[in-house]
């Protein structure tokens, strides 16, 4: 898959914080787009035209991830998540 091509060279610590600073956000469109930024080894958050099938597919993959990771954190005991 293109997304584990692009993170291949990346650490983990350096993709969890990237992920974190965009789960930071407030807005949840800047929350998917600062994911799927990650995902395709972009380092701004910016608003990008939907227009292609990779990106969409990008950014339902970004959204699903960020459900996924905002789930995972309700479920720890000491984390609150808003």
């Amino acid at each position: 898959m293109r997304v584990r091509k692009l993170l291949k060279d990346k650490s983990l610590k350096e993709i969890a914080v990237k992920l974190e600073r965009g789960l930071s956000l407030s807005e949840q469109q800047d929350r998917i787009f600062a994911v799927k930024n990650v995902l395709t080894g972009s380092v701004a958050v910016e608003d990008s035209n939907c227009g292609t099938s990779d990106e969409i597919e990008l950014l339902d993959l970004a959204e699903s991830l960020l459900n996924k990771l905002g789930n995972f954190l309700k479920s720890l005991p000491f984390q609150q998540v808003s």
